[in-house]
């Protein structure tokens, strides 16, 4: 049985880590933020009403983006992706993976964000599945894809 970075293996199944405790320091930084904005700007002026609701909105994103799940069934052949609590779950078999994909976001030749996506075709349309999403590297998300092709079986591809 390997140690896995990404992934917290139950038999044949792999479920992708989801790292809870930053989103919720994001969230109450996010609301803290939003307080902040709505008492400190004059009740007269309603930028503050507005700077605090989209503070809001962020914190709400960050915690949706807590119940993400990707699963891994090696034994089934397939991978169950779910986005997020408002998203239906999707599954998608081995057959139907073509690639890996890194998409980076650079400003001034530097890396702002890289996002590694599971590439399928199904009937004969492309779907992009999100695995990770690193900030200003795409090493983690390389790593990232090396242990999901690891787990996958796709190493002597």
């Amino acid at each position: 049985m390997s140690n896995y970075k990404y992934f917290i293996q139950e038999g044949n199944r792999f479920h992708l880590k989801t790292s809870r405790p930053i989103a919720i320091v994001r969230a109450i930084a996010c609301l803290a933020i939003g307080i902040t904005v709505y008492f400190i700007v004059p009740p007269e002026k309603k930028i503050g009403l507005w700077g605090a609701l989209i503070f809001v909105f962020f914190a709400l994103v960050n915690l949706l983006k807590t119940t993400k799940r990707l699963v891994i069934d090696t034994t089934a052949r397939t991978i169950t992706h779910k986005n997020n609590l408002l998203n239906a779950e999707a599954v998608y078999r081995y057959d139907d993976f073509e690639q890996f994909y890194v998409l980076t976001g650079k400003y001034l030749f530097l890396t702002m964000d890289s996002t590694a996506f599971f590439i399928f075709n199904q009937e004969g349309r492309e779907k992009r599945v999100p695995i990770v999403v690193g900030l200003f590297s795409t090493r983690p998300v390389q790593d990232a894809i090396n242990e999901t092709s690891s787990i996958m079986g796709f190493d002597a591809r």
